[in-house]
C-alpha cells in the first residue's frame, strides 16, 4: 500500500500531507476542460491512450472501497466498467470535494502557507460546497452528441510544391543507403579510405547540401550498422517507393482534370510506402526519418481535406511489410502507366506502338540490314514521347528490350530517345538478370582480356549500376575492382578524377548510350592520366565488352 492509500484509510491525509495550493473554486470545470483538450490532442496516439487507461485503472483500484454511491444509487465503480477513463477522473474530483466538506464540518482551522494563501486541505470553503450531483461530468473527450466523435485533423498545409523536394530527398537517401552498404563492404575488404571511400562520401554529401533540410543519417558516423548490412538495400528500396508514390500523386494533382479514383488509390499506396519505410528503418535501429514523417502528416491532412478514407497503414499497429517494396513499386507503376495513357489519344498511341512493334520485329529478323528500320523506329519513339507517352512506359520498354543492344552508335541521340534509354537503363539496373539454363560461352576475346587485366581495375562511366553486369565483368575479367560511376546531366567530370588517377586502373570504359558525358569530354580527361578510353556502343555483355577492349586498346594494354 502506498502513502496515498495509507493516508486515505487512516483519515490522516489532511494532517500528514499539507497541499499548499491556492485552488480556484471552479476546479471541476477547469479540470474537465484540461482533460478534454488533452484527450483530443492524444486521441490519435494509441500508446498514450493505453497509458491513460492504466492511470484510470490505478485511480479505480485505489478508491473503490472509499467511494460513495452516486445519487441515483449506482456505484461509481460500476460506471467505470463502461468508461474507466471518465469515471476515474470523476472519482478523483468527487473524493477531493468530499474531503473538503468533511474537514469544514469538523471545524478545522486553516493554516496559512508561506506566501499568505490558504491551504487547500484545512480551510473551510467560503461558500457552501457544490453538491456532487451538480458537478459537471468529466467526459474526457467524449462528444456531447450521440454520434461517436471522429478525430479532427488540421487542414493540410500548402506543401504541394514541397512534395517534389521530399521526392528528391528520398531518391538521394535511397542512393545513400546503398552506398552505406557498399562503403562497409569496401572497408571490410581493406580498401583505401582516401581513394576508395572518401570521394564518394564527399560527392553524395555535397549533393545533399544542395537540397534543403536533407540529412543523410545513413552516411553519418552514428549510422546503424546491422549485422546484415544488406538490409540497407531494403531501406533504399523503400525510399525509392516513397519517391515513386510522391511522383504519382504530383502527376495526378498537376494533370489538369484529376482522376479521383486513381488519386484515392495513389494515396493508399503512398500510405503503404511510408509505413514500409518506417518499419525498414526501425528494423536496423535507424533514427526517425523526417521525410517519412512529412509524408505521413501530409497524407493525413490531404485525406481529411479530400474526404478520402485511408484504409490501412496509418497506425503504428498496422505496419506495412518492407520486404514487399518491389511489388509495391510495380503497383505504383501500373497506376502511373494508366494515368499516362489517359493523357494522350488512345487511338494514336496504339497506332504508334503498333508501328514500334512492327519495326522491332523487322530489326530482329535482320539486325545487320536494319539501318532504315532503325531510322523509322527512332522517329516513331520521338513522336510517342512528344505526344505525352511517358519514357518509362512499360509497353514501349518491353518492345525495345529485345533489340536495345542492336541500337546503332550515334554522335548524339534525340532527346526523346535519350529519355527512353535512361528509363530502360534504370529498369535494368533494378531488375535481376534472367536465369539461363546454361552459362553463355565465353569468347576468345574474354580470355585474352582476362589475361591482360588480371588483378587490375577498370573504371566504367555511364548509366545506372547493374548488379548482374557488374559481377559478371568483374569475375570474367579477373578484375581487382570495377568502379562503376553513375553519371547525371551537367555533372562535372572532375568527380571521376580520384578513380581514373588510381595506379591499378588500366583503362576507362564509356557507355556512350547511357552516359550524359560526350566521348570528347571524357577522352581529354583520360589523356591527362595516360589511360586508354574505350567506347561501349552496345550493352554490358562480357563478350561484347571484351571485343571492344581488344579492338580499341589491345596494343596499349599489352
Amino acid at each position: 500500500m502506498n502513502d496515498w492509500q495509507r493516508g486515505q484509510n487512516s483519515g490522516e491525509w489532511g494532517t500528514q500531507r499539507k497541499l499548499k495550493i491556492d485552488m480556484p473554486q471552479n476546479i471541476g470545470e477547469i479540470l474537465g476542460q484540461v482533460v478534454e483538450r488533452t484527450f483530443n490532442f492524444v486521441s490519435s496516439d494509441p500508446e498514450i491512450l493505453a497509458q491513460l487507461r492504466r492511470i484510470a485503472q490505478a485511480f479505480l483500484t485505489a478508491t473503490e472501497e472509499q467511494l460513495a454511491p452516486r445519487a441515483n444509487g449506482t456505484p461509481l465503480a460500476s460506471s467505470l466498467v463502461s468508461d474507466p477513463l471518465a469515471a476515474s477522473a470523476d472519482a478523483a474530483t468527487s473524493t477531493a470535494a468530499q474531503s473538503a466538506v468533511t474537514q469544514a464540518q469538523a471545524g478545522e482551522t486553516a493554516p496559512t502557507d508561506k506566501v499568505g494563501g490558504p491551504s487547500l486541505v484545512a480551510k473551510p470553503p467560503a461558500n457552501p460546497p457544490v453538491p456532487l450531483a451538480e458537478l459537471p461530468e468529466l467526459t474526457l473527450g467524449r462528444s456531447s452528441q450521440t454520434e461517436p466523435a471522429r478525430p479532427v485533423y488540421n487542414q493540410p498545409r500548402d506543401i504541394g510544391p514541397e512534395l517534389s523536394l521530399i521526392e528528391a530527398r528520398c531518391r538521394l537517401k535511397a542512393e545513400a543507403a546503398r552506398w552505406a552498404f557498399t562503403r562497409q563492404r569496401l572497408l571490410g575488404e581493406g580498401a583505401n579510405y582516401a581513394t576508395d571511400v572518401e570521394p564518394k562520401n564527399r560527392e553524395i554529401i555535397a549533393r545533399a547540401k544542395e537540397l534543403p533540410n536533407c540529412f543523410l543519417w545513413m552516411c553519418h558516423s552514428s549510422a546503424p550498422a546491422p549485422s546484415n548490412m544488406s538490409m540497407y538495400d531494403e531501406v533504399a528500396g523503400c525510399f525509392e517507393v516513397v519517391a515513386d508514390g510522391l511522383a504519382l500523386v504530383q502527376q495526378l494533382e498537376n494533370g489538369g482534370e484529376t482522376d479521383e479514383a486513381a488519386l484515392e488509390l495513389a494515396l493508399d499506396l503512398l500510405a503503404e510506402a511510408q509505413s514500409a519505410l518506417r518499419v525498414a528503418i526501425q528494423v536496423i535501429d535507424g533514427p526517425p526519418d523526417t521525410d517519412q514523417r512529412e509524408v505521413f502528416h501530409w497524407l493525413r491532412g490531404a485525406a481529411t481535406a479530400k474526404q478520402i478514407f485511408l484504409q490501412k497503414y496509418m497506425r503504428l499497429d498496422d505496419p506495412a511489410d518492407p520486404t514487399r517494396w518491389h511489388d509495391l513499386q510495380n503497383r505504383i507503376g501500373a497506376i502511373q502507366q494508366r494515368t499516362e495513357q489517359s493523357k494522350s489519344s488512345r487511338n494514336n498511341c496504339k497506332r504508334l506502338l503498333g508501328k514500334v512493334r512492327y519495326k522491332a520485329g523487322q530489326i530482329l529478323k535482320n539486325p545487320a540490314q536494319a539501318a532504315k528500320e532503325w531510322e523509322s523506329l527512332i522517329a516513331t519513339i520521338c513522336e510517342l514521347i512528344q505526344g505525352g507517352l511517358a519514357p518509362s512506359n512499360r509497353d514501349l520498354r518491353e518492345l525495345l528490350l529485345p533489340i536495345i543492344d542492336e541500337l546503332p552508335e550515334m554522335e548524339t541521340y534525340p532527346e526523346e530517345l535519350s529519355r527512353v534509354l535512361a528509363e530502360i537503363d534504370r529498369f535494368l539496373a533494378v531488375t535481376p538478370p534472367p536465369e539461363t539454363s546454361s552459362p553463355t560461352k565465353q569468347s576468345p576475346e574474354v580470355q585474352e582480356v582476362s589475361r591482360l587485366l588480371q588483378g587490375k581495375s577498370l573504371v566504367l562511366i555511364g548509366g545506372d549500376k547493374r548488379q548482374g553486369a557488374y559481377q559478371a565483368l568483374r569475375d570474367d575479367f579477373g578484375l581487382r575492382e570495377l568502379f562503376w560511376i553513375e553519371t547525371r546531366a551537367h555533372e562535372s567530370h572532375e568527380n571521376f578524377e580520384p578513380y581514373v588517377a588510381r595506379p591499378d586502373v588500366a583503362a576507362v570504359l564509356l557507355a556512350i548510350r547511357w552516359s550524359s558525358h560526350s566521348y570528347g569530354e571524357v577522352k581529354s580527361f583520360c589523356d591527362d592520366y595516360d589511360k586508354p578510353l574505350i567506347r561501349l556502343p552496345a550493352g554490358y555483355n562480357t563478350n561484347q565488352v571484351a571485343a571492344q577492349i581488344m579492338q580499341q586498346a589491345s596494343g596499349r594494354l599489352q
